[in-house]
């Protein structure tokens, strides 16, 4: 038998003894309660839909009941007698059948969900993965995607195998100390068990690993892709077209490369950032975070470049980074690198909870009002480590200018900024900047830091020029050679 969460008929007996806590797995207060913090501190709010795939007896289920909206929270389970357990004993004993309808929860097989036009934003497997084979835990990814929104999460738990340790022996976990196997329950999995299981179908995997779990099992991230997430308004489907067809199209279309600016500079745009990146004294081991990465112009050439999770990227345009894979980037290399994404659109840049040795916004601060931009600086200042780096492109202005476009963000409008303007910004947000001569083919490059004693000499700012070579589209880059 596969796992004894198979056999309906001792589990019923269980239940029937009074020991529904014990058969999903002991634990019942530190595991409910750490899933229900984490899903929150990954953004769970009251008004998303959840779905709890192997709900169990509702350990995880009583913290989310209380905390969704009535009739937001819906879960599956192979046992019938577990669900009837966390219904009528739990949720009654806590006073919150009435914000979930009996008829959310459903006793399946084999991951199918009967509720007809239901999407979730958020879904959740603990400690399901831990009891299944590998075929099996495909059969729940393969159901569970149709029925997820467009950039919807599943959070599965899972025992890890790390990549030199043959598979087909016993591990050890600690903490907690159990066991695990290749053939029989519990089962352990690599990284790439786990990305051959969602091959070819609509997900992206995102390693999260310890979470505090007391018998230390790893926790990942799968992202549903939004296929059908470009914008509406950006005319006739255009996504189809070649590299060399799309080059053809205006600034804005319906292309991954294109919708991020002018496509005959994709590559160029690409270079620069990277190159400009490494003159600074960019290594493998940096952490850099990629501000509106969009169509990953900078992302495909530092993903493969980094060593794995050291690239962050945010982007509400997820479509934009769905193609990048797909026709960038491959989807082996983020199998390989666990590149970490956010689609958030509050210009927070503390959204994965960690500091950063370089971030990079291109084409960012040029659709900024005043007060976006000022936001941005403030959350930047929040993350740059003592010794890092911000870089950002604007649109420089000789005079003041008004801004009637407005204080937040004014796409496919510009704002300019005097110098002056930017270097105000920068330190009322408690940093240090200064102008670079790094060419750009339409705006201008700054450089931030947390003190100026961080920033490049002026002799050293001479070195930074960016000149492009044997390129007539790009001769405006050997004109004027700083002094």
């Amino acid at each position: 038998m596969e796992s004894s969460y198979f056999d309906v008929d001792l589990n019923r007996e269980g239940v029937a003894a009074g020991k529904h806590r014990i058969l999903v797995g002991g634990l019942w207060e530190e595991v409910g309660k750490l899933q229900f913090e984490r899903l929150k501190q990954d953004g769970l709010r009251p008004d998303d839909v959840l779905l709890d795939v192997g709900c169990g007896s509702l350990r995880g289920g009583v913290h989310f009941v209380d905390y969704l909206a009535p009739g937001h929270y819906y879960g599956i389970d192979i046992n019938q007698s577990f669900l009837d357990a966390g219904y009528d004993i739990e949720l009654a004993e806590a006073g919150l059948q009435e914000r979930m309808p009996r008829e959310n929860l459903a006793c399946t097989t084999e991951f199918e969900l009967p509720w007809d036009g239901v999407k979730f934003d958020f879904a959740i497997a603990q400690s399901v993965f831990t009891h299944l084979m590998l075929n099996r835990i495909r059969q729940c990814l393969t159901r569970l995607a149709p029925h997820m929104k467009p950039n919807g999460v599943f959070y599965a738990t899972f025992f890890e195998r790390p990549e030199n340790a043959p598979s087909d022996q016993p591990l050890s976990h600690q903490p907690g100390g159990v066991v695990t196997y290749d053939v029989k329950d519990p089962y352990h999995y690599s990284l790439d068990d786990l990305a051959f299981a969602i091959r070819g179908l609509p997900w992206r995997m995102r390693y999260i690993g310890t979470w505090d779990h007391p018998r230390a099992q790893r926790l990942v991230a799968f992202e549903h892709l939004a296929a059908d997430a470009a914008p509406a308004n950006a005319g006739a489907d255009m996504r189809s077209l070649s590299v060399e067809e799309a080059g053809r199209l205006g600034p804005g279309a319906n292309h991954y490369r294109a919708y991020v600016g002018p496509p005959d500079r994709f590559d160029f745009m690409s270079a620069t950032q990277f190159s400009l990146l490494f003159q600074c004294g960019l290594r493998d081991h940096h952490h850099v975070l990629d501000f509106g990465a969009g169509s990953l112009r900078l992302g495909r050439l530092l993903i493969p470049y980094l060593q794995p999770e050291r690239y962050f990227a945010i982007d509400p345009n997820t479509w934009l980074i769905d193609e990048a894979i797909r026709k960038e980037l491959g989807q082996s290399a983020v199998e390989l690198k666990r590149p970490v994404f956010s689609a958030s659109d509050t210009f927070d840049c503390t959204v994965f909870g960690r500091n950063f040795d370089f971030v990079m916004a291109q084409s960012i601060v040029t659709h900024c009002g005043p007060a976006l931009f000022r936001q941005l600086m403030s959350s930047v200042a929040s993350v740059l480590e003592p010794h890092g780096l911000f870089l950002f492109s604007y649109l420089n202005t000789a005079e003041p200018v008004p801004h009637p476009e407005g204080e937040g963000w004014v796409y496919p409008h510009c704002v300019t900024y005097t110098e002056d303007e930017v270097l105000g910004f920068v330190q009322e947000a408690g940093m240090a900047g200064m102008p670079i001569p790094w060419y750009h083919p339409g705006a201008s490059w700054f450089m931030v830091a947390r003190s100026e004693a961080q920033l490049p000499s002026k002799a050293e700012s001479s070195l930074l020029n960016g000149a492009v070579l044997f390129d007539p589209q790009f001769a405006r880059s050997r004109m004027n050679p700083p002094a």
